[in-house]
């Protein structure tokens, strides 16, 4: 029969604890990682799914037409239900949702509720019309016009996989979609 153990001969109660510790701690860092990844994936695997979507064509008065829509630089952005459609599931898939709300709500990023065609106040002392200009410049060179009271550098890091410079399409149904939200 063994005899039981003494102290001096039982593990330490701070390394067992350590142990655990170091063990629980490593497995939340590693579900982390995994859910970073999982996100970082779905994000910079997926959003061109959403802009090979070509527009519907649009009806006026009974007509149906197929016109193309004026590049962001050329002004003004036509809002037709298939591009306000196109930009709100971009507004989704593409992560905006996660910074700039639709209510009203502050959030990492100004609100889009009843930003167009408002005065914005800048970080610099300026106020400006969020006019298409603005907002087409507010998503391919976001840190140009800081809102007062928000940071630089926040979005141009979270949209980087996205290479909106290089979609014009996409830029044109999130304006739309922004116009929408009145």
């Amino acid at each position: 029969m063994t005899e039981p153990q003494t102290p001096a001969d039982a593990p330490s109660d701070g390394l067992w604890r350590w142990l655990v510790g170091g063990l629980a701690a490593g497995g939340i860092i590693l579900g982390l990682l995994i859910g970073a990844y999982a996100i970082g994936f779905h994000h910079g695997r997926h959003p061109s799914r959403v802009a090979d979507t070509p527009p519907a064509p649009q009806t006026t008065r009974g007509v149906t037409t197929t016109s193309s829509t004026p590049s962001p630089a050329a002004g003004s952005v036509p809002v037709t239900a298939a591009l306000v459609a196109r930009g709100e599931r971009l507004y989704e898939s593409d992560g905006c949702s996660a910074c700039h709300s639709m209510t009203g709500s502050v959030g990492v990023g100004p609100s889009f509720k009843g930003l167009p065609g408002s005065s914005v106040a800048l970080s610099n002392g300026q106020t400006i019309m969020a006019d298409d200009t603005y907002l087409e410049q507010s998503i391919t060179d976001p840190d140009a016009q800081i809102v007062k009271g928000y940071r630089a550098g926040v979005m141009p890091a979270a949209i980087a996989a996205y290479d909106l410079g290089m979609k014009p399409d996409d830029i044109r149904a999130l304006v739309a979609f922004i116009k929408s939200a009145k």
